[in-house]
């Protein structure tokens, strides 16, 4: 072998090493009241990750997200509240 090789391909894996052009992923904020807030949530650029963080935001128990129903209504419930439709369409 030649004398040069072993520092030439040293050096050129270090160049191919330190060649590394992908951006840092994102990083995403703390799911809390102030961070949920539309205007917070638009500010996030990366697409994937406001969509993710929005989820997060929708899902969380606290402030005044979604609650859930507390009576809902099943097909036997909701046909007891009509009782004059009788499954058929008036032409």
């Amino acid at each position: 072998m030649n004398k040069f090789t072993i520092p030439m391909l040293a050096g050129f894996l270090l160049a191919i090493t330190g060649c590394d052009n992908t951006p840092p992923a994102p990083t995403m904020p703390e799911v809390n009241d102030a961070n949920c807030q539309m205007a917070e949530i638009m500010k996030i650029e990366d697409k994937a990750t406001r969509e993710t963080f929005a989820g997060l935001c929708s899902r969380r128990p606290a402030g005044d997200g979604i609650s859930p129903t507390e009576q809902p209504l099943t097909n036997f419930s909701i046909s007891s509240v009509s009782p004059g439709y009788s499954g058929t369409l008036a032409a």
